[in-house]
This record gives structure tokens, sequence and C-alpha cells, in this order.
């Protein structure tokens, strides 16, 4: 046997028939001549397989189908192989001058393939359609081979590796980004899954707009792979291998030839085409065969594009012999495909039609649907009876044979030497033992027992075959004598008392004598039991009622026995048959099976091999496999009756696994099947109760989905495709399997008018948003769609619904009542209804509200617009900006704040209502930089920002200046000022515009006017706190003033501060002040070098201001005495003394005659009398 690496479509026995009858020859190894130079040879066997040879012409290697015979080394089983021995075989510079000079040559023919050729002006690899026939040597079958063939190529930057992919693996594009897939089913609509090398280039790819993928032209396509694919080949009608390069291929691109047959229509004559009129290809039927004309058979099909008429096999393909188109001489052929299919044969050799399984295609004539057919059309006897015709069955076949006995009660039956001659002859006699030795006619050379009535014997003759007579036996012990007892007398038995040994059996008889123990009991036929033994009427005349177990129909049968030759399939009543033997048990339901040749139960395995009315039960076993009455028609007209019947465990003991269809759920499923009584919903497999029932989901409001006839199954569509056609609409379900069409009319022209459908559950799938046209409000609105019976106003998205139905855009927030009021202000609107100022004049209308406009949230609405507008807060109580979209806002939209004011009446005072007059209108006070008044008792006046918030607001009090200050609320960012009681100052703060207090003064004057706030002592600002507050001292604690401040002591604590100033009070001169204190006060004189008194004012003095002498005193020369000796700064040479701290004493140095400080005295004793007693 010899292997390839592809399936042939041939079953393993014929292909080892077939290469032991045809071995491969090859060229001898030790030959010199190169494989690669020899002529492609065909051979002459009865196969077509693809190989391949190198064409030393083109020089390079080409597909070509070999017979399966008489080969030579140019005979490669791939592609591979061929190019990896042969390819550059020729000399490489002779190929590049000759296809240098070779143009473009499309050649000739009617098949159109995809190549390439060198355009030698471009210097590049481009693709042409080649036309099958002759062309030159500038022709490859892909665009790598061109790119490695040809010199000085501009190469193609675009093909790379898979990991680093820059050439798509679709031709006609793909979804963004690319999904992987795993077949067909999982790939979206107008998408098929293009199976590349890897899962990298396994993805959905766009179909192609030329349609159906079995008339594509051979696409090889792009890349470096090498991969074996088959496709359609649409002039032969065969499915034939290529090489696929891994990118860019179409449709037709399969991955084994079987699934090339299944989808494309495949040529099933074994030979020739099949017979076509006007360029179709004619169809017949098992119901007329004889439709095809002369030269032609009706060729049995698995499906009805296969029962064709195809051309008479005249050559025998096995034997190599004519055979004149007559099927009964053909051999049997399985043929190739997928199908099994239960046929029967003529079997010449055993001259009886026998059952086989059929592939489906490429079958022999001699191929039938049923036995009755094979045997009406093959069976021939001659006549073997001495004298008359036998009697024959349905169809011609025999009655009877050496196992079973269905002969008329006024026939025999003769066993010849063949089938055609065991049969029923006429002549039945009494007295059987009497009859004649007869030796008959033929060369049969049969040997056979007949009764020597003379010496009571058996004796063996040879029989000739056929024209003998009764007196002739198979074995000695058909005709064998009865057992002795031990004294050589007959043994007597009886039903009740088996006295017979194991060898014999017991024979009731018609009397006492008869009733005795005859040969071979259990063992009349070897491996046989009496129920399996033919019926046998016996001899005699005694005419006994007895019962026989017939094997054929498992029923036990009455019948009447002659009395004489019998065998043990002969029961005294009908109860002790069917406890003997196994009684049929009609597993038909409602009635009794179909009763076919011989009154057995037709047996069978499929509806058509049943006679009207009847259906196939298939049981656990042959015996039950039958035909029941009851029948019912399926089609849709009709409800699908059989789908329609409940599901039946049935009775017995058998568990079998079926399929149902479930009319609730509209689906195939499991049960578990007891092997008889059931119904015609009972399926071998899911798929053929699909294919029977519309096992689907039924997602249609009204009525059932349109279904596709290959399929049984709904026919699935998308929104705006038009793939349903007049009369049906697209359910947009949950899963794909779901998008279906619907009877009804299309949704583009029905969908607006209808009401909303949110449809039911139970789609594998939670419910998800969708849009629907709502007629009343013009509009597209969304709502949850459950998934299943819907109706045509359900749309994706919005847009697709607004592409549909004419939308009216409602920029209220409500639905409005036509037709619309266009509005320029509120004014112009009725009541209940307010001006919505859109970006258009088109959405600018009166829209319905309802309670107060400004309790409403700030809504920014919908739609692309960025409008500026305002609101009312109502939990701050201020109008605020915001940006509207344009519609879907609500009333609290104005156009200017004061618009948003005068409508929403702010409020501004931080505790009840601002006083109104008579009118109800907000009173209005007046608020200068000097005073604010205009209020009545009990009110104050707020100072906003405008008109809107200056209003008299209830709660005044007598002294504002106590109150803490309030910046307020609101967006206003106003410079105002208040009075700080702690500071006793006026200070400046940021207002905001609403909720203050009556501290709160436009100037800094008002403030001061009301508040009479602290008067500085100071020249300069006094030294305050981290909380900016005013730091008081005392003349106790005069330490507390920071650095380069001091403690200036007032008549007042209030004016007793710290002052800025240099801290030593000696240097600086008398400085009476201002005021009107008249307080006593001392001074240190630098010119008189002694403390003086003088009356202080009260305030702006200076540091040179003691409450006593002492302090004075005590003050002023220590301070004096710790300066540093300073010479001065002009150029005179005086000497002076002063006190040096380092030396503790009085010492002399130059002065220079201006500048200096007070340490400098003009004698020695002046400075030891001011700085001699300081104790340093």
């Amino acid at each position: 046997t010899v292997h390839h690496h592809w399936s042939l479509p041939i079953d393993s026995y014929m292909l080892q028939i077939t290469f032991q009858q045809y071995g491969f020859s090859r060229i001898p190894s030790k030959s010199t001549t190169k494989p690669c130079s020899l002529p492609q040879q065909i051979g002459n066997g009865p196969y077509r397989i693809p190989r391949w040879y190198y064409n030393s012409v083109r020089m390079r290697c080409e597909l070509f189908y070999w017979s399966g015979c008489c080969a030579n080394g140019n005979n490669f089983p791939s592609i591979h192989n061929c190019k990896r021995l042969c390819e550059g075989f020729s000399f490489p510079k002779l190929f590049t001058r000759f296809l240098l000079q070779d143009d473009l040559d499309q050649g000739h023919g009617k098949t159109l393939q995809a190549r390439y050729y060198f355009n030698k002006y471009a210097k590049v690899c481009e693709q042409f359609d080649y036309r099958g026939i002759d062309g030159n040597r500038n022709n490859f079958e892909s665009l790598q081979e061109c790119q490695q063939q040809c010199p000085g190529l501009k190469t193609n930057p675009s093909l790379h590796d898979e990991k680093n992919l820059s050439l798509s693996p679709c031709s006609h594009g793909s979804s963004t980004p690319q999904i992987p897939c795993f077949g067909d089913s999982t790939c979206g609509v107008n998408q098929f899954c293009h199976f590349g090398q890897s899962q990298l280039t396994t993805v959905c790819c766009n179909r192609s707009p030329t349609g159906d993928r079995c008339h594509q032209l051979l696409n090889i396509g792009l890349g470096n792979a090498f991969l074996q694919r088959w496709h359609f080949n649409t002039n032969s009608k065969h499915c034939e291998p290529f090489i696929y390069r891994g990118l860019q291929g179409n449709e037709n691109n399969f991955l084994n030839q079987n699934d090339c047959q299944m989808t494309c229509f495949v040529n099933p004559c074994a030979a020739g085409e099949p017979y076509q009129i006007q360029g179709n290809t004619m169809q017949c039927s098992p119901a007329k065969p004889s439709m095809c004309p002369n030269g032609y058979y009706c060729h049995i099909g698995a499906e009805p594009q296969t029962t064709v008429c195809c051309p008479n096999l005249v050559f025998q393909k096995y034997s190599f012999k004519f055979t004149g188109g007559n099927a009964c001489e053909q051999q049997v052929d399985q043929g190739q495909g997928n199908y099994q299919l239960q046929r029967w044969y003529w079997n010449i050799a055993s001259q009886r039609c026998m059952p086989f399984v059929y592939a489906g295609l490429k079958g022999t004539q001699n191929n039938f649907l049923n036995q009755e057919i094979c045997d009406r059309t093959c069976y021939a006897f001659e006549n073997p009876c001495l004298s008359g015709k036998p009697q024959q069955g349905v169809n011609n076949r025999p009655l009877c044979s050496s196992t079973y006995n269905n002969c008329a009660i006024t026939h025999w039956c003769h066993i010849g030497a063949v089938p055609q001659t065991t049969v029923c002859c006429p002549g039945k006699g009494r007295a059987v033992c009497k009859l004649p030795l007869a030796f008959g006619s033929g060369d049969a050379n049969l040997k056979r027992w007949y009764f020597d009535q003379n010496i009571l014997n058996c004796i063996p003759f040879s029989y000739g075959g056929m024209h003998g007579n009764q007196n002739n036996f198979l074995t000695q012990q058909q005709s064998g004598n009865p057992e002795m007892d031990s004294n050589g007398r007959i043994k007597i038995c009886s039903k009740s008392l088996n006295s017979c040994s194991s060898t014999f059996w017991c024979h009731i008889g018609a009397q006492l004598q008869t009733t005795l123990c005859c040969p071979d009991r259990g063992n009349f036929y070897l491996e046989s039991t009496a129920c399996q033994l033919p019926l046998a009427i016996g001899h005699g005349g005694a005419n006994l009622q007895r019962w026989y177990f017939n094997n054929n129909i498992h029923k036990c049968v009455p019948f009447i026995y002659d009395g004489l030759h019998g065998n043990q399939n002969n029961f005294l009543t009908q109860q002790e048959c069917e406890q003997t033997c196994p009684v049929f048990v009609n597993p038909c339901a409602s009635g009794e099976a179909q009763m076919g040749r011989g009154e057995r139960p037709q047996q069978c395995i499929s509806h058509n091999q049943c006679a009207n009315g009847y259906w196939c039960h298939v049981g656990a076993v042959s015996q039950t496999t039958v035909c029941c009455p009851g029948r019912v028609m399926n089609s849709a007209a009709q409800g699908y009756a059989i789908c329609q019947q409940p599901v039946t465990a049935g009775m017995g003991n058998a568990n079998l696994q079926r399929w149902y269809y479930d009319v609730n759920t509209r689906q195939c499923l499991s049960f578990t099947y007891h092997g008889t009584m059931g119904n015609e919903n009972n399926f071998i497999s899911k798929k053929a109760c699909q294919l029977t029932c519309p096992a689907y989901v039924n997602v249609c409001p009204q009525g059932i989905p349109l279904l596709e006839i290959s399929t049984n199954q709904p026919r699935l569509c998308a929104f705006g495709e038009n793939s349903c056609g007049p009369k049906y609409w697209c359910h947009l379900g949950l899963v794909p399997s779901e998008y279906q069409c619907c009877p009804g009319t299309e949704t583009n022209s029905s969908a607006c008018k209808m009401p909303l459908s949110v449809g039911i559950g139970g789609a594998p799938a939670s419910p998800v948003n969708r849009w629907y046209y709502d007629a009343a409000a013009s509009t597209c609105k969304t709502f949850e769609y459950n998934g299943r019976k819907g109706n045509q106003n359900n749309f994706i998205s919005e847009a697709d619904c607004a592409a549909t139905c004419t939308v009216f855009v409602n920029p209220c927030d409500r639905t409005v009542t036509l037709p619309l009021q266009t509005c320029s202000n509120s004014e112009a609107c009725p009541s209940g209804t307010y001006c919505h100022y859109g970006s258009t004049s088109q959405t600018t209308i009166c829209c319905p509200f309802e309670g107060n406009r400004c309790s409403q949230p700030m809504a920014r609405g919908i739609g692309s617009g960025s409008l500026q507008r305002w609101y009312y807060n109502s939990m701050k109580g201020i109008c605020e900006m915001f940006t509207y979209n344009g519609i879907h806002g609500n009333a609290n939209n104005f156009l200017s704040k004061e618009n948003c004011e005068i409508a929403c009446r702010i409020n501004p005072c931080p505790d009840g209502q601002p006083f109104s007059t008579s009118n109800s209108v907000y009173q209005v006070c007046v608020a200068s930089t000097l005073y604010i008044n205009g209020c009545p008792n009990g009110y104050w006046c707020n100072p906003g920002s405008n008109s809107f918030t200056t209003v008299c607001c209830p709660g005044a009090v007598n002294n504002p200046c106590n109150l803490p200050m309030v910046v307020g609320e609101g967006n206003e960012k106003l410079q105002r000022y208040y009075y700080d009681a702690m500071a006793r100052v006026c200070r400046v703060f940021t207002y905001h515009g609403m909720k203050g207090n009556q501290n709160n003064f436009l100037s800094q004057t008002a403030c001061q006017l009301r508040c009479r706030p602290l008067e500085n002592p100071c020249i300069g600002q006094p030294a305050t706190t981290t909380a900016g507050q005013i730091l008081f001292c005392s003349a106790i604690n005069k330490e507390v003033c920071p650095v380069n401040f001091w403690c200036h002591i007032g008549s007042t604590p209030e004016t007793s501060v710290c002052c800025p100033g240099a801290t030593n009070p000696c240097s600086v001169p008398l400085s009476p002040g201002s005021g009107n204190a008249d307080l006593s006060r001392w001074y240190y004189s630098a010119d008189d070098r002694e403390c003086l008194p003088f009356q202080y004012n009260g305030i702006r003095g200076n540091q040179n201001n003691f409450l006593s002498q002492m302090e004075c005193s005590r003050t002023c020369p220590e301070q004096l005495c710790l300066l540093s000796i300073d010479k001065g700064a002009c150029s005179e040479h005086q000497t002076r003394y002063a006190f040096d701290r380092q030396q503790n004493q009085c010492i002399s140095f130059e002065y220079t005659g201006c500048g200096g400080n007070l340490n400098n005295f003009r004698s020695l004793v002046d400075c030891i009398s001011t700085c001699g007693q300081l104790g340093f």
C-alpha cells in the first residue's frame, strides 16, 4: 500500500486492491537519467491522483493528474519535493537571458488563473490573468517565485513575515481591529473565515462582491507559505488541489477535498459529465429513473443536485472489460464523499442482492436504493422443476432455501446448486419415500440422500442439480431412523415424558406408532435451534393442527402437519411455541408493521424504503428497525406535523440517545428512547432533527421567520442591507443568530407608525438599550429591549432611528403640543409656559413647566451649543452663570443676570425678608460713601452691588461697630470697610454682595464717622500682634515692645502703645508732642548733660520722655557712657575725653571737631563725674 500526504477519495480497501494490481513503475536507482529531464507520464491506471512534475520547457514544477499506474521518475507527491530536486536544474544564467527577452503572454483558453510576470521595463513583478494554454516562460504562480527568479528586481517591501505583517491577509478588507476566527459561523454577516498559515492570519475577511465562492477564479494568494488547499474548478466541475501562499486569497479555498465537495457542485458521475439541456444539468429522481436519455442512467445521490443523469459505464473499472452499461455486471464501488447511504448491489458470485454503504459520489451503476429494485433488475433463474413452473415471490425471488420454506401447500422446496435453482416446485406428494430415485439433470454433482423403500434405509447418490423429485434429502439424518431401546425396539416418547437421548428429539405424530425419538435432536442443522428451522409440513396426510415459529416475521404461525418427516419447529400449541421461540415484538405504536417479502416485517433505514402511509422506525436492533404505520406528512404548510408530535420515551429495555423537536422552545433536545412504541418525532442525531423540523428560536412577533432551503434555519440579516426580500423585515436580536427575517412590511415603510414594543426575554444575553420612534412626539427615544418578539420600531442607534423616521427636535424638557408657538420673551407665552431661548429660531419656542421656575435645578441640557446663561441658585439665593447646550433645559434659564434677579426676587438679607412696599416690591434704600439711609425703623440698608440687592433688611442694631466682619454670600467682589473693635480701627475687606451685616461701610470715612476709631499716639504706625491687633504697653512692661519700637506712655491706656523709633532716648531732642493732656515729664539735655523737667501734651512725642528725674538720670548717663568712642568727621585736632567700657575708665582721644556722639568730654573731670560712678 502506498501512502500519500493527502487523503485520497478512495477507501482503504480500494487502495489496497488498486496498488497491489498497479505498482509504481520507477526509473532504476542506478540510471544516469536525471528525473527532472524526463517527460510527463500520466500512465494508464483508473485514477486521478494529483501529482507534480518538472516542466523543463517552462523550467518549473507543475500540477498534473496521475492515473495510478506506470510512472517515471518525474513524478512527485508534493510541489516541495519537485522544487527541491528540480528547480534550478537548468543553468540560471541561460534562464535569465531567455526570460529577459520574453514579454507578457496571456496564452489562450477559457480558464483564467492569477499569475505573475516580470516586467522588464519597470523591473517589477506584476499580476496578470493567464488563460491556461501556451504562453511563455515569463509566467509564475506566485509573486515570491517571480521575485526570486528575476534579476534587478525592485522588491515589494509590503511582503514580510507574519510576525511583522504589514500586508493584510484579506483581499477585500476586514473589520478593524481584525477578528480571529475558527470557522464562518464565528464571523459576521458578509464575512468569511480566512484560514492562513497561523492564528495571526486566520481572521474574518470581507466577502468578495463577485458572489458565489464556488464560481470565484483560482487565487493562490501572496506570501511565503506553501499550504495544500483545494478549489472548485468551474470548467471541470471537480475539486482540485493547489498550493496557497497564505495571504489575500478568496473564498474558493478549502482545507480539504471533502469541504470543497460539500460546498460546491461536484460531478457525481464516475465517468464523463452529467447530461445537460441548454447548459443546465438534467436532474432525475428515484421515482422516474427512466427519464434519462439513451446512454445515460440515473445516479441517485444524497441530494437533488447529485441525483443526475450520468453516462453509462461501458468499461469495467477494475476488470478492464466492457459491460455495455449493464449494472448487474459491474462491480460494487463505495464511491467518494462523506455520506453514508444504505444501498444494495448485485453480487455476481452469490447471485443475490447484498447491502453496502455508498459514500454518495463516483459509484457504478450496480447501486440500488433497496433490495426489491436490485432483485427486479438483476435476478434471473433457470427452471429446475421436473414439471410445471416454480412458484415465485415478489420480484421473482425464491420462497424457500435450505433454512426456510414459504412454499404453498401444493408445492415443495427444490434445493438446487445455486439460489436460482432453489425454488418451490409444483406437485407436492404425500408418499415422498415411495418415489423412485431421480438423478436429475445438470452438471452440479451434488451429494444427496434418498429413501430406498426396498431396504428401508437412506442411500447416498449424486444429484445433477435440476429436475429431481421430492425423494431427495440434503443429509442422511433428514430422513434418518428412529432411536432404538436396549431390546432393539423403537423407543416411544411423549410430550410429558421425553425419554429420548441427547442426540434425538421427540416427534409427536398422529398415532402412538409415530410418536417416537427422531435423530439429531437440537442439531438438525449445525448451530441451529428448533426456532430457526424452516417450516416442515411433512408427509402422511394426518392433517394435524400445529404451530411453528416463522423466523422471518418472528411470530408463531399455525400450519397443518401431515404427521411424518417434520422437524423440531413443530409445537402442539401457540403458547408452547411462544414460550420456546423469540416471538417478534411489534415496535410500532399504531398498528402492525409493514410486511415485506415472505411476510416478514419490512426492515428499513429511511422512510423512502417504506410504503405509503408507513415510516421507518429505528429501534435498538435490526428486528425493530421496521416500517410502522401512521406516517404523517411533514411540511411548513402543514405545520410540520412530525415536529408537533409529543416526545415519547417508548417501551422496552433499551437506553438509546435520541433527539426530538420541542414545539415550545423550537429546539432539538436529547432524550432516552427505550426502543419500541415511539413516534416519528424521534431522530438519531441533532442534525437530522434540525433538517426535518424548524429547530430554531422564533424571535418574530407574528408568524415564523424566513427559512433557508438548504439548512431549514432562519435567514440571518442586518439592518439596512435589504437581505430579507419583500414581505419580510430584519428583527435585530441580542445575539447574531437572532437577527432573523420576520414576516411583515419592511422596516423603512412601517416602523415609524408602530407603537413601542419592549419584547420578551429568553435570549442568551442581557436586555440592551435600543431606540424607537415616538410618533406623538416626532422624536426617537431610548428603551430597554428584552431581546425577542419586538416589532420593526426597534433601532440599534439613534442615528438609525433618525435616518428611518422624520424626527422633530423638541428643545423642551417636556412634551409639547403641536403646533408650536414661537416667542421672543416670556410675556409672549401663555400661562404655564416660558420662553425657551435656543440657539436658533426653531428652538426658541414656548415650553411648558410646572411649579416655581426659580426652585428648579440648573440644567445644562443637551446639544452642541455653548450659550452663556444665568440660573437662580435656590440654595445660595443668588443668580449664577452657566453654559447651556441648547435644548432640553428647564425654565430656570435666563439671558442675563438682571432677568434672573427680576424673575426670582433675590433676598440679600441674612435673616428674614426685605421690607416691601404696598405693591409687594422690595424697598430700595440709598447707600453712599458717606451715609446709608432710607429704611424704616428696625431695618438697615444692605449695600449690595445693584438696586436688586440694595434693600432694607430686618434686624437693625444700635451700634454696628461691635458686630463682627461678615464677607457674606454671592459672586461679587466689592471693596468695603468694617470697624475692628479690638484694634479700634476701620479696616478694608471684600464683600460678596449679600447676607452681610451692618458693620459694612462703602468707605473708610464712613466707617470712621460711625465708629470713631483709636487716635494714633505714635509718629508712624504702632506695633501689632500676629493677629493684627495693636500691641499695648505700660511703665512696668516696656519690654513687650519689639526691636526698633519703644513704649509710649500716654495719658490713657489706649495711648500707651509701642511706637517705632531708636531705643536710645538720650540722643534725641526734646519733643513736647501734641494734644491737651499737660503731663509732667523729664527729658535729658545733651547740652547741659543733665535731666530737666517739661510739660508733655499727650501724643506724638519721642523717646526722650521720662516719668521721673530718677528714671531719666539712671537711663541717660548710662546710655551715653556705653557709646563707642567716635573721633568725628572733620580735620581738626582737639584733645577730648571719653569713657572706654573695655578699660572701664575715662581716657583721652583726638576729636576732629565735628560729628561724634555724647561720649565726648572736654576735661577728664567732666568724664569722671559723669561716668566714673558706673559699676562696670
